[in-house]
């Protein structure tokens, strides 16, 4: 039994964006990629797909 409602489901996400400095950037280049990757959109959630 999932604990995931339609409720829960409905709601609209919040979405937290700060910026790096440029310190940052060039420390940590493969959270660079990743962030590009949020561009395509959030992913589907199926209960799996968790990070």
């Amino acid at each position: 039994m999932s604990r995931i409602t339609v409720d829960h489901l409905s709601r609209e996400a919040i979405v937290y964006v700060r910026q790096s400095s440029m310190k940052q950037v060039l420390a940590n280049p493969g959270s660079r990629e990743w962030q590009y990757g949020l561009q395509e959109g959030p992913e589907p959630w199926d209960g799996r797909n968790r990070s």
